[in-house]
């Protein structure tokens, strides 16, 4: 197993208590206390997003004339499972921020 396959399987790996939360938040169910630690949910996604940026984007500085010119390119080839982790990942730190900002910022 190469390197970036296995930096997937370990964000995927980290995304499970985030993704226990949310699941078991829509489903109604109550979660498991162990899963649901705050250190463990967001330490996890954080980690599990920035793991997997590092396998997929390449970022490029160098100076032309006195500037600073800065490329950022996503490198598709070969990390189809590390994409998936941060689509992943994304899409459940949207979730739970979208869940704070409704549950504390209600109207009155």
């Amino acid at each position: 197993m190469n390197r970036n396959t296995q930096v997937a399987v370990l964000g995927l790996l980290l995304l499970m208590p985030a993704l226990a939360l949310t699941s078991s938040g829509l489903l109604g169910k109550e979660p498991s206390p162990v899963l649901t630690h705050p250190a463990l949910v967001v330490g996890g996604l954080f980690l599990a997003l920035a793991l997997n940026m590092i396998s997929v984007l390449r970022i490029r500085l160098r100076h032309d004339d006195g500037t600073l010119v800065a490329a950022i390119s996503v490198r598709l080839r070969g990390a189809i499972l590390n994409l998936t982790a941060l689509t992943i990942s994304c899409l459940l730190s949207v979730t739970i921020v979208a869940y704070l900002f409704v549950e504390n910022f209600q109207p009155r």
